[in-house]
């Protein structure tokens, strides 16, 4: 596994751009191989950062089983910010 010769590499952080949606089926969610991984790596002293699920049980909430994880979620506003953009070469965008 990958993530495993990073952390004998002496990687110090790993972030992962997945993360849960729902619970594995037939699988107790903090047995799941995964969530071994990211426990081991903490355990090791690697920094485990994973992306969040965006189906949480209401509105505005994510889903995460693995508590020695830090969990990060993207959002998106239903506002627009009119700006402009000046490039170096004077262009504006």
């Amino acid at each position: 596994m990958h993530g495993t010769m990073a952390v004998l590499d002496g990687v110090d952080i790993l972030t992962l751009s997945i993360g849960p949606d729902e619970p594995p089926e037939d699988t107790l969610t903090f047995l799941g191989p995964f969530e071994i991984f990211m426990l081991a790596a903490c355990k090791a002293g690697t920094f485990v950062v994973q992306a969040a699920g965006n189906g949480g049980p209401s509105p505005y909430s994510v889903i995460s089983y693995s508590p020695w994880a830090v969990d990060v979620a993207a959002c998106d506003i239903d506002r627009a910010y009119l700006a402009t953009l000046i490039l170096g070469n004077g262009l504006k965008i």
